[in-house]
């Protein structure tokens, strides 16, 4: 009877620890996704500061599903997928929703429209020049879609993430409003620049450029003295700069990406 008992305990035991393995992961992905939500409810209406901050722990959660994910060794195809979905939320229609509302706030005009289908009538305004901005979730939707396909972006990404993509984007009104930058702001929110930006951003997405990520796969110092840079860089900008460190990170972080491309092709 008491073997019966430590059978059933070890097979109880067991069964919750490979729940919680499951478990885990997939909470931090669900908090992504609901940060993602409130993030897009937000954009929506021109708090932008709130949406980035919830951008940022949607990054944040992210960045910990998959640690977990693997440390647990609870990888799987549904954790893959799932992780995908809230990205499209968080790192794709919430910075398509922010760009639009920064041509909004440019002057682009909302226009109505009207139409009549099976005797019911459709009302409803938007701006077709702003919806050039909802390329980047297009974009960011082509972006995921390939990384889930691609084996080759274990350790570098091929293309700019979606995330560090969002958070350039939704970061924008706080770069803006920095005193710094102030003196370009009619600049950089003028509608050729948000134009030319949103097609930038949809074209790092998807571009084949190797880029490098923060996994470790070994303590060489040579092959990580690009992380180290940015690392160290990073604390004098936040220092100056605060929240609006982050699109000028990001800069820096593709141009790191190119000198580190052509030293290798250099080489």
């Amino acid at each position: 009877m008491e073997l019966l008992q430590l059978v059933y305990c070890r097979n109880l035991e067991y069964f919750f620890v490979q729940l919680l393995k499951k478990i885990i992961p997939n909470l931090f992905t669900s908090l992504n996704f609901l940060c993602g939500c409130l993030a897009a409810y937000l954009a929506f209406k021109n708090l932008f500061e709130a949406a980035f901050l919830m951008v940022f722990l949607g990054a944040f959660f992210d960045l910990f599903d998959g640690f977990f994910a693997r440390l647990l060794g609870a990888e799987s195809e549904f954790g893959l997928q799932f992780d995908s979905m809230a990205d499209l939320i968080t790192s794709g229609l919430v910075p398509g929703v922010v760009m639009y509302n920064l041509f909004l706030e440019n002057g682009v005009r909302e226009l109505d429209f009207s139409m009549t289908i099976l005797q019911s009538n459709f009302t409803f305004s938007f701006a077709p020049y702003a919806l050039i901005g909802f390329l980047i979730p297009l974009a960011a939707g082509i972006r995921l879609a390939r990384f889930n396909i691609d084996e080759e972006q274990q350790f570098e990404f091929k293309g700019l993430p979606a995330p560090a993509n969002a958070l350039f984007i939704v970061a924008l009104p706080l770069l803006v409003e920095h005193p710094l930058f102030e003196s370009i702001k009619p600049i950089i929110t003028s509608y050729t620049t948000l134009l030319i930006i949103t097609l930038i951003s949809a074209i790092m997405m998807n571009i084949r450029l190797p880029l490098f990520s923060f996994k470790i796969k070994s303590l060489s110092f040579r092959e990580y003295r690009f992380q180290l840079v940015m690392f160290l860089l990073s604390f004098p900008i936040f220092y100056f700069f605060n929240w609006a460190a982050v699109p000028l990170l990001i800069l820096i972080y593709l141009i790191l990406n190119v000198i580190r491309s052509s030293t290798t092709f250099n080489n």
